[in-house]
């Protein structure tokens, strides 16, 4: 749903641009302008998010070390 709505709100935003700064006087032609960028950050935005997932996964084994030195290192055992 939150896709959906981010193309709705990337096609008005650039079908209002280009009405404003007048790019075109054909609107079939804003149109597929306006879709054809909608579509553009959708695709990278999921990719980018797909990206951030795997670099997620990849560095989890590094993190993980990382993190449990910094916990063993600041602990003191009291009796």
């Amino acid at each position: 749903m939150l896709w959906k709505l981010l193309q709705f709100s990337v096609f008005i935003a650039v079908m209002f641009a280009g009405i404003y700064y007048e790019w075109t006087p054909n609107g079939f032609v804003l149109s597929l302008v306006s879709a054809t960028c909608a579509f553009a950050v959708t695709v990278l935005l999921g990719d980018f998010f797909r990206f951030l997932s795997w670099l997620r996964f990849k560095l989890r084994p590094l993190l993980r070390k990382q993190s449990a030195q910094n916990i063993d290192a600041g602990r003191r055992h009291i009796r």
